[in-house]
């Protein structure tokens, strides 16, 4: 199966995948046409031992008539929907279909002439290569991307190694997972702690030199790099990857790369014995493992002060919620209902607005100086005050019921009183 982009619908395109000499051979002339358009054109490393190639990715950065302007109007940065005709045509290509949200689009483009014949004497069907362009904002964003792409399924296997530490690698950079929030809110979870590839690589444990220039020559080399991961480690009691979470199940049936991996290198790993101390190399494997991770996180990217604001910040914003249920589960479920919604009324306001207006109000405060309510005061004050406040509160709303109530009564004869003129 080839790029599926184009290949349903009412008009498909027949889009086979390429043997390698043809996708080199479009992969240069694709990078030399976009050369005509943006100073960074490049692909990332391919995975290891590719018989045949689905597509092309290609990201571009620093489009050239802005960093070499020839008048005012060519200053101006450009989207992918803007980009896209200039793209297809500097790539001849027969269809093209933009995603204004990724910044990217995907190209159809003729299968080279010289090759079109060979072997296809019965076969006249045109073929076309799919292309994937992704239009990057800033060289920042163009390294991360060609290093978490490297290497085809690399950092699905990394992911799998560093996730129960705590950490992340997203479409952003390398992050440290907050455990409080993420059950709730895994983006808000995610603290960023570097966009640097080799800040990564260095903190996973990992030589940089001689792997993130070239495809690895077998995909058991790649295998053992990424096994030379500090995180890694195999023993008998480790439990069985491929019953992970719905991603690494999916990533079982879809990507063949990952299935070996678990199915093959790790039982092989845990018979020989290897890597079953490796997460002691600077890491603890007791029940602080991911604390003592994060602390070395906070020192060496100098985010400690960045991840307890977006905790607190995360806290103080569920807090008025909280609040609300301690209220309620301080209160006796059994009362009458209008007098139990006056009295909840009444208590969210003085607890939670420090209302005056039924003279009632906690002798100590009940938040401490960053915000957060003392739970224990909060639920004493309820239920030492319930029926007092109760009292207060039902009395406001009956005199406020039947006074809307008489001011009805007298409208209504005033204006019988009117019609009867």
């Amino acid at each position: 199966m080839g790029g599926s982009i184009f290949s349903s619908g009412d008009d498909p395109l027949h889009t086979p995948r390429m043997p390698p000499h043809i996708y080199h051979q479009v992969k240069a002339a694709c990078h030399a046409a976009l050369r005509t358009m943006f100073l960074c054109v490049a692909s990332p490393i391919e995975g290891p031992e590719k018989k045949d190639y689905g597509d092309l990715d290609i990201l571009v950065a620093m489009e050239t008539r802005l960093v070499f302007p020839t008048s005012a109007q060519h200053d101006v940065p450009r989207g992918v929907e803007e980009l896209a005709a200039d793209i297809k045509a500097a790539l001849n290509a027969e269809r093209f279909i933009v995603n204004p949200y990724t910044n990217s689009m995907h190209l159809a483009i003729p299968w080279p002439k010289e090759d079109s014949q060979i072997g296809e004497e019965k076969d006249s069907t045109q073929r076309y290569f799919q292309v994937d362009i992704s239009i990057c904002k800033s060289m920042d964003q163009m390294f991360w991307a060609l290093f978490k792409s490297a290497h085809g399924d690399a950092w699905t296997l990394l992911g799998s190694i560093i996730r129960p530490f705590g950490l992340t690698a997203d479409d952003e950079g390398l992050c440290l997972r907050i455990p409080e929030i993420e059950k709730l809110d895994r983006k808000k979870a995610r603290v960023l702690l570097t966009t640097d590839p080799v800040e990564v690589v260095h903190f996973l444990g990992m030589q940089v030199e001689g792997y993130w220039s070239e495809p690895f020559p077998t995909v058991d080399a790649m295998f053992s790099y990424i096994a030379t991961c500090r995180f890694f480690t195999v023993h008998e009691s480790s439990p069985d990857p491929s019953q992970d979470n719905s991603t690494t199940k999916r990533n079982m049936k879809t990507r063949p790369i990952f299935r070996k991996w678990v199915e093959d290198f790790l039982p092989r790993v845990r018979a020989d014995g290897r890597f079953e101390l490796q997460h002691q190399k600077g890491v603890s494997d007791t029940s602080d493992l991911r604390v003592r991770v994060r602390d070395e996180a906070f020192r060496t990217f100098n985010v400690e002060p960045i991840y307890w604001a977006q905790l607190k910040d995360w806290r103080l914003k569920r807090e008025p919620e909280a609040v609300k249920n301690l209220i309620k589960s301080a209160i006796p479920n059994d009362l009458d209902p209008q007098f139990r919604g006056s009295l909840l009324s009444a208590i969210k306001k003085i607890v939670m607005e420090d209302s005056t207006e039924y003279n009632l109000r906690p002798k100590i405060s009940l938040r401490d100086d960053e915000g957060f309510y003392d739970k224990d005061k909060t639920r004493a004050f309820v239920e030492e005050n319930w029926e007092d406040i109760g009292k207060l509160a039902f009395k406001k709303y009956s005199d406020a019921y039947y006074a809307r109530l008489q001011s009805k009564k007298l409208k209504s004869a005033h204006e019988n009183a009117i019609q009867s003129q």
